[in-house]
Formats: structure tokens, sequence, C-alpha cells
């Protein structure tokens, strides 16, 4: 599944990896200790400041885990229900808190990385783990921070690219189903630049999607992306990065004739991501005030063929200017800006019943504020504020306002409430497929009302827990399977009843010199009249165990995943009705287990679903089969 680009974007990255290297060796840096929150304030406060629910994933315990993609870390971490259509590759469905697959944000370096060709949602497939250094996820409704989208959390991955330590390291994999992986970090300064980069290649022949035939689906995968920073004096920083993700992944058919469920076929997508951001960053001398700008673009390309001949595709772009100032006054932390954000749709297809083949665009721009302060010596009040001004559908308003109190030295309380919007996305208003769907132009933004509760402990330097509950109303939820009478098609509109979600997390952590242990648990209710939500699990639990072995360099990390029984709705052939179907509870256990044969050299081994557990995610597609991966990795 190799191509001239795949090869050019490779030789890019190998490039790129070079360049960095010199630099680095010449002129060490020393290492960035990252203490803020990096999506859930724009002021000086960290995670254990705001009011709000979240978990942060760092380097070493994603270094210990030996993870392929990052789904192998998200799954079953507290509010998270993930749902993947077969192997590595497929379709991969991120839910929080009960809510929609694009009602997560989810940044890369920064840069928003939802599919606007996609509905706006993200697919986790495409997201290896291979050079992410952090995973930072803050549940609630963020969108008076962040925009539409924001309703379910906003999901933060920072990659390598992003390191300000000089590390130069490479790291190559063999594994089940033909698996094979090479990666190339290497990050390092000269002068007052700093240099990052990163090239990844990723293979699998896969497992069968479908729960018939015996047609392997295999996938590809090669991510490459750096970072350039300048520091032209005290005052003025300079910031540049890009990213490019070139994929290929083999999909299954459905029956649509006979069962209604997929069935082997040679169906093929090849997908290109793009996406990079400028950021000038101005500190005046002696004074209170910053002031960031930062120029966003993302692009999303996909084309899909059935047995070699093309079947439709889309791309979507996003351009996305913003400036943010920050300063104090009166005791008060402030900060606001303005935005810019200009998103372009284009589908293709096959004029058959009717033509696809359109190109639409809309536009927002936004003010923003927030403000923050130590009311008393142990409360702190946190508010922002957000109206968006739309060229195509009604304005909106988005805010959050909270209070976090330390009452004892060990005990912190917070609560908080919040209103967050997702506008209609492109396939939603206009997407057409001829013989299923036609879309709505009519339609109108989601509203989110949320409050939230909570209260985190730290008992002593090894013992820390968390507990929150939280209650979410989304009105105008937009259907998209409403029957057209006059086209004869499914369509999309804004239902008239409202959809709850409500819902308990808690977590609790261990941690120690040599060992981590982290226990999650949470519950969820998430309905709308007359039947519960399709494919969220109203129970899920996970172990997490990291630790430093007593044996000289050797490691082990253990990861025990459940997830509760969920709803699907499957569509047997015509003219039988639709109905609703429950998928079976089950557990995964992962395993890896490492090696530091010398400061330079590490052998690690991975073993997912390690008792080769039968589970469906989505109704009628088979699931990861039991993997195991041999990796060895030398850094200098």
């Amino acid at each position: 599944m190799t191509n001239l680009m795949s090869r050019n974007i490779l030789a890019a990255g190998i490039t790129s990896y070079a360049l960095a290297v010199a630099p680095a060796i010449a002129n060490p840096a020393p290492a960035d200790i990252e203490t803020l929150t990096v999506t859930g304030t724009r002021l000086p406060f960290d995670l254990s400041q705001l009011p709000a629910t979240s978990t942060v994933i760092d380097q070493q315990e994603i270094s210990r885990s030996g993870a392929l993609q990052v789904t192998d870390l998200l799954r079953a971490l507290p509010g998270i229900t993930i749902a993947q259509s077969g192997s590595p590759g497929a379709l991969t469905e991120i839910r929080v808190r009960g809510s929609e697959t694009n009602h997560l944000l989810v940044l890369i370096d920064g840069v928003v990385a939802n599919d606007i060709g996609q509905g706006s949602a993200i697919d986790l497939a495409h997201l290896t783990a291979l050079n992410i250094t952090r995973i930072e996820l803050l549940q609630g409704a963020q969108s008076a921070l962040w925009g539409s989208g924001a309703i379910g959390g906003v999901l933060s991955i920072t990659t390598t690219a992003q390191s300000q330590s000089p590390k130069q390291q490479v790291q190559v994999g063999v594994g089940s189903d033909n698996t094979t992986e090479i990666s190339l970090n290497a990050s390092g300064t000269s002068g007052n630049l700093q240099f990052s980069s990163y090239a990844s290649f990723f293979e699998t022949a896969g497992d069968n999607i479908s729960l018939t035939g015996d047609e392997d689906d295999g996938y590809r995968n090669i991510s490459t992306g750096g970072t350039l920073r300048w520091a032209a004096s005290d005052e003025h920083q300079f910031l540049a990065n890009a990213r490019l993700v070139d994929y290929v992944t083999d999909y299954d058919a459905v029956d649509y004739v006979n069962t209604g469920l997929p069935v082997d076929a040679a169906n093929v997508t090849d997908g290109k991501q793009i996406s990079g951001q400028l950021r000038w960053h101005f500190t005046p001398s002696g004074s209170d005030y910053q002031s960031d700008v930062a120029l966003h673009y993302r692009q999303d390309k996909n084309n899909s063929t059935a047995s070699g001949v093309f079947d439709g595709g889309t791309t979507g772009e996003r351009y996305q200017l913003r400036w943010t100032n920050r300063f104090q006054y009166a005791g008060w932390q402030l900060a606001g800006g303005l935005e810019h954000l200009l998103r372009q749709f284009e589908q293709r297809g096959i004029n058959t019943f009717g033509d696809p083949n359109q190109k639409q665009q809309n536009h927002t721009t936004s003010v923003f504020t927030e403000a923050g302060k130590t009311l008393v010596e142990d409360i702190i009040a946190t508010a922002s504020l957000r109206f968006d001004q739309n060229s195509e559908f009604d304005n909106s308003l988005s805010y959050r306002a909270g209070l976090t109190w330390q009452a004892t030295q060990q005990y912190q309380l917070f609560v908080s409430h919040a209103k967050a919007v997702k506008n209609p996305t492109f396939t939603e208003r206009f997407g057409f497929f001829p013989d299923t769907f036609a879309g709505n132009p009519d339609l109108q933004p989601e509203q989110s009302q949320q409050w939230e509760v909570g209260a985190r402990a730290q008992w002593n330097t090894r013992w820390s827990g968390k507990l929150s509950y939280f209650d979410a109303q989304l009105e105008d939820e937009i259907n998209g399977f409403v029957f057209d009478p006059v086209t004869m098609l499914s369509t999309a509109a804004n239902k008239d009843t409202d959809s709850q979600r409500e819902g308990v997390e808690a977590q609790l952590q261990w941690h120690s010199k040599a060992v981590d242990v982290r226990a999650t648990y949470s519950y969820l209710d998430a309905k709308e009249p007359g039947q519960a939500e399709l494919r969220r699990a109203a129970h899920q639990a996970s172990l997490v165990v990291s630790a430093q072995l007593p044996l000289p360099g050797l490691s082990a990390y253990t990861k025990i995943a459940y997830t509760g029984t969920r709803q699907d709705i499957y569509f047997p052939p015509f003219p039988a009705m639709s109905e609703v179907v429950n998928l079976s509870p089950y557990t995964l256990v992962s395993v890896n287990v490492g090696y530091q044969l010398t400061p330079a050299w590490k052998l690690a081994l991975r073993v997912d679903n390690a008792f080769d557990e039968d589970y469906q995610d989505i109704v009628g597609y088979s699931e990861n089969e039991r993997r195991l991966r041999l990796t060895a990795s030398y850094s200098f």
C-alpha cells in the first residue's frame, strides 16, 4: 500500500530529522517542564485551580505503555466511550460524557484537528502514539474558550514537535498481522533557535472487519511534523510548526440486500491531513501585558475507491486567525481578544441520481474574554464569555463560570455552570448522497446547558483522588436520520425535544518513586425521549499500573479497561424496520514490558487484548484480535 507520495513524505520527515540533529548536538538546552494547562484557560492558572474535571497522561506513562495508537491510551478514561469499526485504521469514534462524536474539540499542538469534511468529527484511527508526549482531556462545556464544538470537552494532544529538550531517538518495531513501525525524533537548539521534528511509518495487514469472510483490512500511516522557535529578543518570540499525515485504509462494504451487515469488499480510502500554525508572542519589558497572534490552518482530504473505481471524497479546510491579550488589573487576571474563522467544504462524487459535487463555505467572527481572581484566601473565581457572529445561521453566546474552594489542606471543592454551542456541519446542511441522504440548509446550532460539581483530594504525597457529578441538557439536537417524503431520502433536522446527560466520574491515584497506579470509574445516564443514547456505556472502569520493576532496567505497564453494555441500532434489509440491539460488555487487557539494555538501547514487548476478548463496539463490526509487538529504540 505504498506510493510515490508516501515515500516523498517519509523522505521529508527523515530530512527534517537530520537537519535537527546537528544543532541539537552542538548546543543542548535545558528541559522544559510544563505546569500550566493548555486547554482549560488562557490565564496563569493550573489544572488544580480550575472548576473542571481533567485527566493528564504524561510522557512517562505514554513511553511505558508502548501504545501504538492514541485510542489505546484513551480507552476507559473517565467519561470516555470509544467505538471502533474494526482493526487499526478503521473509523474510530470518541464520545465524552455521552455527547456526540462531533461534540469533542481535538487539538494537535494547539491546532483544531476536527475534520470539517466528515461532519466536524475526529477519527482517532489516524492518530498514532509514536510521537506523542502529552495528552490532556478537559471534560465539560468549553465553547466559551474554544468556540463551536466544545460541548463534551477538549482533548489536547502534544507531539514531540513541541519538545524543547535536546533528544534524538530511533525506534523500530514488528508485530502480529505483518505490522511494521519506524519512528524518528530529534530536537535541539542553535543560538536563539530551537528545532523539533519527527517522522513515523506504520503499516499492518490488519484483521477482517466483517464477521464473515476472510479478507484482512490493512492500513498504512505516515506522519511527519516539526517546529521552529525563534527568540528574537526578550520581548518577541516566534513559532512555526507543521504536521502532515498520509494514510491508506481498507474498509468493507455493507450488504444491504441480504444481511444489512458488513461484507468483504475491495474498498480503499486514501487520506491526507495537513496542519500548521504561525505565532508571534509579544511581552513588553516592565509590563504585565502580553499579546499573542496566531494563524492556524487545517486541511483534511480523502478519496475512496470501490474495486478500483472512484467512489467519492471530501475536503475540509479551516483558516483561523486569533489575537489574544493578557494583563492584570486590581488583582484580576484578564484575557480577551478577537478571532476570525473561515471554513471551506468540498464534496466529490459520481453524478448518478443527483450531483453530489459541490463547494461551500462560511465564516465566524468572535470576541472573547476571560477573568480570574483569588476572591479570598481559599476561593478562586473564573469566568469566560464568547460571542460568535456567524455568516449562515443565528449568532451565539457561550459562557462558563465557576468557583474553586480550597476547603482544607487536603480537600478542594468546585462548582461550575456553562453554556456551549455546536454549529451545524456542512454535511448536515449540504451533504448529498444520491441513494440515502440530502442535507438541510435551514438547521440551527445545537446548544447545551451544563452544571458540574466536584471534589479533589490530596491526602499525602502518594494518594490523591477526584470525584465529580455533571448534568447536561442538549437543546436543538440535530437528528441526521429524518425521513423526507419529498426526496424519499434521509435528511437532518433539529429536534423539538431535549436530550439529557448526567453522570458521575471517579478517579483514585497512588504515586511513588517507582510505581504509579490509576483507577477510574464512570457512570453515565444519557437519554433522549423514548430511549437511551446509542453507543454510550452506562458503566466503565479501568486500572492502570505503571512501574519501574526491582530488576535493573526493567519496567512494566498493565491496563485493564472495562466497557459496559451499550445499545446500537441495526438496519436490516428493506422492508424490515430498524431495531435497537444490545452490545455485550467486555474487558480489554494490555501489557507492555520494557528493558533498558544500556543508557541508549531499550527493548519492549507489547500485548494488546491479551486474553483475545471477542467484542463489538459497533453492531456487525469485528474488533481487534490479540496483538503482539516487539520494539527496539535507540536514543542519543
